[in-house]
């Protein structure tokens, strides 16, 4: 293993300029270049190893998908078996036999209702699929709603659809711009309540207004999209299960359809097998991806209520087709690999078997709490967010030129432990595999790493 180290570290040092290629996701230029990306060459359990043999913790899941690890034996073998069979076939008069069996296993383990299974290829993809089919399912009854509601401060992917939809500036106000602004309801966010009330004397009061929208244009929307439970890009923010259970009422009262993006927080990362348990309803589509594969292969599912697909029930030339579909829909390697990924769920009896580890994370990130920039700490399930802020009482934000969550990051990397802020919120997604005592060991170095910060950087933040 030592001499595959050296060899993997030599054979890398032989590329000069080897970035120069490469264009870095959410990754200003500068910061490409003073902080070049490290080179993975392998994983195990929570671990990921460096080519020079240093390991780390992924406290994040590598971007919230790997839910039982990275180089699980059961869905490696998965995926090898099945590339010794077929690598792709279309899904068009075809399908493949693991593409066929997940609908199978899938179908079995969703909420009661949603039942027809829609494979794509990533969660912006699921969300696409999902806005198309709400506006082809209006226009197939007659209806011309032709417009969305969703939420400030929701993340529901890259592509265009998913971002008229998508309420964070920094990723979404250009295009809203230059593309097609829908309408969005104030944001769940209970720490900063946009209509300043405490969460212990909350009646729901930032779902006032949802119903202004719905009252208004309620003959226009074709849907209403939210992430149940935790809207996650925007920093992780839970909010309580009965926001979740107005958003489904009013929607119900409205007829509006609901849509459940799940996309990072289904099967289990919530403490409920699906996020949208917590509050006793099903959506009429959902979006699923992340997790499907335990992070091997992207694949993606929108899935939708009988109700919804009644609609698109027709013959060739009765325009009820949904014309919808990408080159790698239902790859075999990916639903092989998925097929494992739910046997597992099963298996590991999730969200049952996490209660303890819930537990865990919660009593040690309380720990983060005795820190003067730490504003607001929060859990649901398997999901813990620290929001840092500059001073606790006013909830001020920190200077964003001090790059404070950064430097903090960047010292947990030295320490061996991999985060990635979301603004001014630092946050824990660990593998469902990992142990109590691994998760004390990922929020102890983090808390080092605050508290060393913190140290260097009080005066700034105070200075400002």
């Amino acid at each position: 293993m030592e001499k595959d180290a050296k060899e993997s570290l030599t054979s890398v040092k032989k590329l000069k300029n080897s970035f120069d290629y490469l264009w870095l996701p959410f990754t200003s230029f500068h910061d490409s270049i003073d902080y070049p990306p490290l080179i993975i060459e392998r994983g195990a359990g929570i671990y990921i190893y460096d080519v020079s043999g240093k390991n780390y913790i992924d406290a994040i899941g590598s971007w919230w998908v790997s839910i039982f690890g990275h180089n699980h034996p059961r869905i490696s073998n998965a995926v090898k078996c099945q590339l010794d069979k077929i690598e792709h076939i279309m899904m068009a008069g075809l399908i493949s036999e693991p593409a066929l069996r997940l609908s199978h296993i899938l179908g079995g383990m969703l909420p009661d209702g949603l039942n027809k299974i829609f494979y794509s290829d990533d969660g912006s993809t699921a969300v696409e699929v999902a806005l198309k089919i709400a506006l082809q399912y209006h226009s197939l009854q007659g209806s011309n709603r032709s417009e969305f509601v969703a939420f400030d401060g929701g993340y529901h992917g890259d592509t265009l659809g998913a971002m008229t939809v998508g309420s964070i500036p920094q990723y979404h106000s250009l295009f809203h711009e230059r593309f097609k602004s829908f309408h969005f309801a104030n944001s769940p966010y209970c720490y900063r309540c946009p209509v300043g009330l405490k969460q212990s004397g909350c009646n729901v009061e930032c779902m006032n207004s949802l119903k202004s929208i719905f009252e208004e244009k309620g003959d226009r929307i074709a849907g209403c999209i939210f992430e149940p439970m935790v809207q996650g890009a925007a920093g992780m923010r839970v909010y309580p299960s009965k926001v979740l259970e107005r958003i489904f009422s009013l929607c119900k009262e409205f007829e509006i359809l609901t849509i459940a993006d799940e996309v990072a927080m289904g099967f289990g990362r919530t403490g409920k097998l699906f996020a949208c348990e917590h509050a006793g309803y099903t959506p009429d589509i959902m979006c699923l991806a992340k997790g499907l594969t335990g992070g091997y292969l992207p694949l993606s599912a929108t899935i939708v209520k009988k109700e919804i697909f009644g609609e698109f029930k027709g013959d060739h030339l009765s325009n009820r087709t949904l014309n919808h579909g990408h080159s790698f829909t239902g790859n075999p390697l990916a639903a092989a690999a998925a097929c494992a990924s739910m046997e597992l769920i099963k298996e590991y009896d999730v969200p049952s078997s996490l209660y303890g580890k819930i537990a865990a994370l919660r009593s040690q990130l309380d720990k983060f709490s005795e820190f003067d920039i730490v504003g607001d700490v929060r859990t649901l399930g398997m999901v813990g967010a620290i929001e840092l802020v500059a001073d606790k009482n006013s909830k001020k934000k920190l200077p964003p030129e001090l790059r404070i969550p950064f430097k903090i990051a960047q010292k947990a990397l030295k320490l061996g432990v991999i985060i990635r802020p979301l603004g001014d919120v630092l946050y824990f997604m660990p593998p469902f595999i990992s142990s109590e005592e691994e998760i004390e060991k990922m929020t102890f170095l983090t808390h080092r790493a605050l508290k060393e910060i913190l140290d260097e950087e009080y005066s700034n933040i105070r200075s400002h």
